[in-house]
């Protein structure tokens, strides 16, 4: 009895454990199909020229944000692409008579491990951004980041 008890449990873990894992990898994908990877990027980057324009960079900052903004422009295309190879190999797996969950777990908790990677690289690009600013610019900028936080929270009151 006790034997059955631990496999219902543990059948219910397994199931929560993929449900789960599927929405968080094929979440965003609906978002995607529905504006497309490319609106999504453009979004982020469109956001990013926003701020610039509001401080007045100079030519010289003009353009040392142009080779920022195609790195991480290219950085967010690959994070988009990975996310794809990971959903279609893990669809491509389900499809299978009997596929291995072991190995989609594996692949998944691999994926999830070099993701604060990822994001390090989107962090350094916008410290790069930051670094190019002067003291006045910085200071603004620390500005617009204070009054988005404070609009968040009131938001969120």
């Amino acid at each position: 009895m006790k034997n059955k008890r631990w496999l219902i449990l543990g059948t219910g873990v397994l199931v929560m454990v993929l449900t789960t894992a599927g929405y968080a990898v094929s979440g965003f994908k609906s978002h995607f199909r529905e504006h497309g990877k490319e609106h999504v990027q453009e979004k982020i980057l469109s956001h990013m020229d926003y701020t610039m324009q509001e401080l007045n960079l100079t030519a010289d900052q003009q353009a040392e944000y142009a080779v920022i903004r195609a790195k991480m422009g290219a950085s967010i295309e690959g994070s988009f692409n990975r996310h794809e190879v990971v959903h279609d190999t893990m669809k491509a797996e389900m499809d299978k008579p009997n596929p291995d969950l072991k190995a989609m777990g594996n692949n998944l908790k691999k994926e999830i491990r070099s993701m604060p990677d990822h994001l390090n690289v989107k962090i350094d690009y916008m410290l790069e951004v930051y670094d190019i600013l002067d003291d006045n610019q910085k200071k603004q900028l620390v500005q617009m980041i204070k009054d988005h936080m404070h609009d968040k929270e009131s938001s969120c009151s």
